[in-house]
This record gives structure tokens, sequence and C-alpha cells, in this order.
């Protein structure tokens, strides 16, 4: 049996919830208030007999004991394995050499970088090179205490001082390059990567130092260099400030984004603690799943002149689908023609526009009116009207392909309007705004809707669309292994999402194997337990095997993701249901649980029906 197995199989998740929110017994679940978002009804369950839990209010979460503990305490996989195994009395087996050796080369290079930070700290306090940098971080209002908060530094102008001050500590040249913190030359020589700047430490969420930003004096360019891609440093994940806003984030359940370092220091100095911004590029994916596991309320301050509302409205297309991916969709009721009752998917998170006076920065708002930026905070713009409200603007309505244009690039973004008047409302507003009839524009909408069916009866989810997790179960396992075992089966997985992975350790195995199609590669981006599973899947470990031939292999995973989307469904119509009844009818909602919990299907059952339809017999369930 796997760590991951062993500590699954000792812990109780309802003692594990419990200690967080209470629950009260229904029929042979618990139930109480969710503990990921404010509500008065109890809408968040624990089921014993699957060990999962769920949320059937606003924020729709579930997963395992290992996602709850991840998003509760704010922590990675490893971290959460750690913390139950001990709760467990589980033993974590020791790493392997290679294991150790790449923890050890890894802390090396922390620790390199903590020692440039306080370097370069001192020299910004104490020494009289750093002075110009003082002046500058004066003439910026940045203060003693938010100095010495973030570390704030200060590189000398030198070609080797930081790599003579780190050679006498016993780094060698090699470590120093890989830490990001000098440069090789094509000769093999290296000189330091930072001279005579103002230097910006950035910390993971854990306030470990992996990397540094760093702003030039005057009229050097380029302005800011920030350090590379390293196996400490990606600026792709890392926020600046979440070490220090992540708390503050989830106190005032929402996260605001600014641009630079400095508007990020001038925030925090004010109390506003929830302040983060992204590493001098668009919001990526990964930064958009850390700031999900925080809040879903996303604030973000934008400039309000032309060349800020064009980079708005591209920074708006950019992270709104990925905010999809990273928060997930949820279901709202809806009617259809004739009366019909259905439903539809919007983005699950808040997003709102701090809209700033032409030409001021955040920093500068702050510093010079903290009235006027907590005001600017509290009006903050739904990021459907700023859209629409720039577009309606700035679009050429005086030609029909231009009004066409128009409602085609407003209506996806209308369509994540949860109130069905509101989205009225903008419908309204585009019809006087292209000097055309409601029902002309209604016609136009529903033409948009048709042209995009046949990429739904595809069988491939719409866009951002992406179903919720459910019950953990083989079937998972099984499809990780046709996929890990199987490379030229990857074109076949475009239905699939790390969203239909509920047990844990298969969806990091899954994420990882989406980033990368090298076996070496995934298994280096694993912890030492999660390769113990990754070994696991590549074992095969099925009775029945795998199809030999690859058309049977094809239409077996078809089959894996057909019956992992249709358990999706399943829950998020009893999502649905569940909303819709649980203010009229609170004791039906244990009674539809109960049900659920007969009905559900099961994990061997499951590939026991992927076999038949190929007339085979099932592979047993995992033990």
């Amino acid at each position: 049996m796997s760590t991951i197995s062993d500590v699954k199989e000792r812990i109780d998740i309802v003692a594990l919830v419990s200690e967080y929110t209470p629950l009260t017994k229904a029929g042979k679940n618990y139930k109480g208030l969710c503990p990921f978002h404010a509500e008065k009804h109890a809408s968040f369950f624990v089921f014993p007999d699957r060990q999962t839990w769920r949320c059937f209010g606003a924020c729709g979460e579930g997963g395992d004991a290992f996602s709850f503990m991840m998003k509760k305490e704010g922590v990675d996989f490893k971290e959460a394995l750690e913390m139950l195994a001990q709760r467990a009395g589980v033993q974590i087996e020791r790493k392997s050499a290679p294991d150790i050796e790449r923890d050890e080369a890894k802390e090396r290079l922390l620790a390199a970088a903590e020692a440039a930070t306080e370097y370069y700290h001192n020299l910004l306090v104490n020494s009289e090179a750093g002075a110009r940098a003082r002046d500058y971080l004066a003439h910026r209002n940045i203060a003693g205490e938010t100095i010495s908060g973030f570390r704030l530094g200060y590189s000398p102008d030198g070609w080797t001082a930081l790599k003579d001050l780190l050679s006498s500590r016993g780094y060698s040249e090699t470590e120093l390059v890989e830490a990001g913190l000098l440069v090789q030359r094509e000769d093999g020589s290296s000189y330091d990567r930072f001279r005579d700047r103002v230097m910006f430490p950035i910390c993971d969420a854990q306030g470990k130092v992996v990397g540094f930003g760093a702003r030039a004096f005057g009229d050097l360019q380029p302005k800011y260099v920030n350090s590379p891609q390293t196996r400490i440093f990606d600026k792709s994940s890392v926020l600046y400030g979440i070490h220090r806003a992540r708390a503050a984030a989830r106190r005032a359940n929402r996260i605001i984004l600014v641009e630079g370092y400095t508007d990020v220091l001038q925030a925090h100095q004010h109390g506003w603690d929830n302040a983060v911004a992204p590493m001098g590029t668009s919001l990526t994916e990964r930064q958009a799943s850390a700031l999900s596991h925080i809040t879903k309320n996303v604030y973000l301050a934008l400039d309000a002149d032309e060349a800020g509302r064009a980079a708005a409205m591209r920074t708006i297309r950019e992270t709104t689908g990925r905010f999809r991916d990273a928060f997930g969709q949820r279901t709202v009721p809806e009617m259809r023609a004739r009366g019909k009752p259905a439903s539809r998917s919007i983005l699950d998170a808040d997003i709102r526009v701090i809209v700033l006076p032409a030409g001021k920065d955040p920093d500068e708002i702050i510093a010079e009116s903290p009235e006027m930026w907590a005001q600017l905070v509290e009006k903050a713009t739904p990021y459907v009207d700023f859209y629409v409200d720039t577009l309606v603007r700035s679009a050429d309505t005086t030609t029909a392909r231009g009004k066409r244009e128009l409602i085609a690039q407003c209506e996806p973004v209308i369509a994540e309007l949860e109130d069905p008047m509101e989205r009225s409302r903008f419908y309204s507003r585009l019809s006087r705004a292209l000097e055309i009839p409601e029902r002309s524009l209604m016609a136009e909408l529903s033409e948009i809707e048709r042209r995009r069916r046949p990429s739904r009866s595809a069988g491939k989810p719409e866009r951002g669309q992406r179903p919720r997790r459910v019950g953990t179960s083989a079937t998972e396992e099984y499809c990780l292994c046709l996929l890990l075992t199987n490379p030229q089966l990857r074109p076949s997985a475009d239905g699939l999402s790390a969203e239909h992975f509920e047990a844990t350790e298969n969806r990091h195995v899954y994420e990882a194997w989406c980033s990368t199609e090298d076996l070496n590669e995934l298994r280096s981006q694993l912890d030492a337990s999660l390769r113990e599973h990754l070994d696991y899947l590549l074992s095969e470990p099925f009775p029945a095997g795998i199809p030999r031939d690859e058309k049977t292999r094809s239409l077996t995973l078809s089959d894996c993701i057909l019956l992992l989307q249709e358990r999706l469904s399943k829950r998020l119509h009893f999502a649905m249901e569940t909303a819709l009844n649980r203010e009229r009818q609170q004791e039906g909602v244990e009674a539809e649980l109960a049900a659920l919990d007969q009905t559900g299907i099961q994990s061997t059952q499951e590939l026991h029906e992927i076999f038949l339809r190929q007339g085979r017999r099932g592979p047993a369930r995992r033990r």
C-alpha cells in the first residue's frame, strides 16, 4: 500500500472536517455550514462512505481529505500529506538518495537567495552606496517599516560584489548561476546579474525568497530586470506580496490585483494587505489558480485612459478564461423557450474593475488620498459592465458588420451574468447603442448560439466549461493508466480536465501529464509520494490489463472519459436541484442525498461497464 493510500485509509474525514466546522448527522451523511464561504443554511456535506466532501451552495467545491487540507490551510499537496500523515500516525518513507540530493541542492539555492536578500537589504539601510536607493524609495513614499517588512535592498554598482561574498561562504559559481544571481558568459566566467538597482525580493506563498525584481535609477534601460526562470523561481506561478496578502485576503474575502511592486508596497503600507501583483505579465493560469484557493472575489486595478482601457480589455479577455479554468463554473437555473426549465454554467467568481483616474497609478492615489482609494475599491465595477461599456464606446456601429462584431464580442461576457434581468438590461443597452430593435438583436444572438451548437454536439465542452469534481473511483486510475502508457492517446483526451479527478493524487498526476509529454520530466515535477503513485499507475495494475490493439485502447479511453463526464453531469444536476429546493424544502435535501448514495456510480461498476461494452471481463477494484 502506498503512503497516500495508507493515510487515506486511516483518516476519518468526518472528524477532520469537524475541527473546522460543526457537522450534524443527515441520514448516513453529515452536513454543516460551508467553511469556505459565508452562508445561512447548511449546504456543505461530508460522505463517510466515500471519504469525500462537497458544498452544494455558492462555492460548489468538493474533494477528499487532501484537497480539504490544501484549500483550508493554503498548503500544497506535499504539505497536506505531511500534516495528514502526522495526524494518522503514518511514517512517511525516507526519500531516495536522488530525491534527497535534489532537495538539498534546491535548499542551497534558496539559502543563496536568502543570503543575497540580507546583503542587499543591509546595503540599502546602512551603506553610503545605498543613499540613492533610499532617496528613490522616499520619493515614492515608501516608509521604513515597509522597507523592513518587505526586505527591500540595493545591489551595488560592481561586477562581482555579490559573487565574491557568496563564494567566500562556500557557494559555487554554478549554484549562483542556477539561483539566477549570476550571469554566465560564453567563455564560462560569470558576473553579478543585478548592479546599481533597487532590489525587490520576491517570495513564494510560504515567505521563502525565490527571486528578485530590480529597478534601475534614472534613464538606465531596461528599467526593470527580473530573475530568470530557475529551479526555485517561476514567474508564471508567483504573485508579488502573496506571502503577506494571503491571510488578509481570506479575512477580507477579496484580493486586489495591481500592476507593480510599489503599488503593492503602498497598498500594504496603508492597510490594504490583500494586494498582490503579477510578475510584469498578464495573469497566468497558475496565478489564477493560486488566487482561487484564497477567495472568489478578485478586484483588478486598471488605468482609465485610452491606453489603460485597451490594456484592461486585453487583461479581461486573457484572465477571464483563466479564471474559468481556475475557479470553475457554477450552475444556475433558467427558463428556456415555452417555459421549459433548464440550467447553464457561469463563472464561479466575482471579478471587478477598480477604474483609476487617468494617468494615476494605485501607489500615487493611495499615497495622496487613501480616502479616494477606499472609495474606488468600494465602487469597483463588475467586469461585465466595464467590458461592455468599453466595447460600446470604441466599436464601429456605422456598418452592419461592425454591429455584428460588437454583438458577438459582448454576448459571451453578458451570458456570465446570473440574473436574467441583468442580462436583459445589457441587451436593451446594446439595442439602443446599435439603433436596432431588440427583436433583431435577439435574432442575431440566437444565430450566434446556433453556430456554437456543432461543437457542443461533438462532445467537447464549451469554452471555459469545466464539470465539477465527483467521487473517487478506479475509473480515474484506469483512465490515467491508459494515458500514461499510451502517448498516442493524448489527442483523444480533449474532453478531459483536471476537474474530472476528485482524488487529489490523481488530479496532480493528470495536471503534470498535461504540462509535458516526457515521463522523466513529469516524474521530476512530482513530489516523492506522488512519484510512488505514478509508478503504481505505470505498472498497469488492473487484472484485465490494457487492451493491446490501438483502436480498442482508444475506444476504452473514450468510455472512461464518457463515464467520468456522466458522473459529473449527475452531480451538476443534483447540485442544481438542491439549490432550487433548499429554501422551501429543507428536509428534502437529505432525502436527495440518500437517493444519490444509492444510485451513484460505483468505481468497480464503472470499469465493468467499460469492459462489458467490449465483451471482456472488467478489472477488479484496487485494494
